[in-house]
């Protein structure tokens, strides 16, 4: 490990190749390891420069490859790193070849059960997603979720998250049904191993919040929305947006219940 990250250098950000010095030679410039342009890459990934974060992936790759060759761990965990930041950069097609490139990779090393194709099925399935290319996307959502379950078993954080969204792939098609089993699995997943206070925890409530509301069983989705923006409140600045909006919605839900289970609070 590298220890706390605070401790280096600000200065990092502006790193120039090492340079090397002996007796007999005059100094000359040491190019930057794959894990150190790695490191350089979260930098600036901190600070959203997404343009240098892909310029160190990019070369931390042409090394891991120089090293490790084009059929290794390393250089497969290089191309989902690139791909990553293409994604955030919105280059959405350009990172699902990156991310088909570190699946074979993956899938010539280990067997297909391996919880890492899980996490590509996963990021596969969110750019599918939104192309609305549906059916690839809900097959490697239920792919990933079939491998986590088994895998890593039911009460793990990347299960969760596969519970999640296929459950919110569901939801976005008006399929409530499906998706709200869905949705209070990852709420219990949550809440055990996240704990209440976790924005992920808010997240699932309030998205259980929405899947009861178009299920017309509006004091569950009252309830959960309320339990989404207590939890906000604890980790966020009163005024944040996604609080505001949720106490939008909470008096849109109120108008659905009968007036007598407020009149406690008057």
């Amino acid at each position: 490990m590298l220890g706390n990250i605070s401790t280096i250098n600000s200065n990092i950000l502006n790193i120039t190749p090492i340079i090397s010095v002996s007796s007999t030679n005059p100094p000359s410039l040491k190019e930057p390891t794959a894990d150190e342009y790695n490191i350089l890459a979260s930098l600036y990934k901190n600070k959203n420069l997404n343009k240098k974060v892909i310029d160190c992936y990019s070369k931390a790759l042409i090394l891991q490859e120089a090293t490790f060759g084009l059929v290794h761990k390393k250089t497969a965990n290089s191309y989902t790193n690139l791909a990553d930041a293409y994604v955030n950069d919105g280059s959405k097609p350009k990172a699902l070849e990156l991310y088909i490139k570190a699946l074979n990779i993956w899938e010539k090393l280990f067997d297909l059960n391996h919880p890492q194709i899980a996490n590509l099925y996963g990021k596969m399935a969110n750019i599918y997603f939104e192309d609305n290319k549906l059916e690839l996307a809900q097959s490697l959502y239920k792919k990933a979720l079939a491998i986590r379950t088994t895998q890593l078993g039911e009460e793990n954080v990347q299960t969760a998250i596969s519970y999640q969204e296929l459950a919110y792939f569901y939801a976005t098609a008006e399929e409530y049904e499906l998706a709200l089993p869905l949705f209070q699995k990852a709420v219990k997943i949550r809440k055990k191993l996240l704990k209440m206070s976790h924005p992920d925890t808010a997240t699932s409530y309030n998205n259980l919040a929405i899947c009861y509301y178009h299920l017309f069983e509006y004091q569950k989705a009252y309830d959960c929305l309320n339990t989404s923006i207590q939890i906000r409140t604890l980790i966020f600045d009163p005024n944040d947006t996604l609080i505001l909006s949720s106490k939008k919605n909470l008096k849109e839900i109120k108008k659905h219940l009968p007036r007598k289970i407020f009149i406690k609070n008057f």
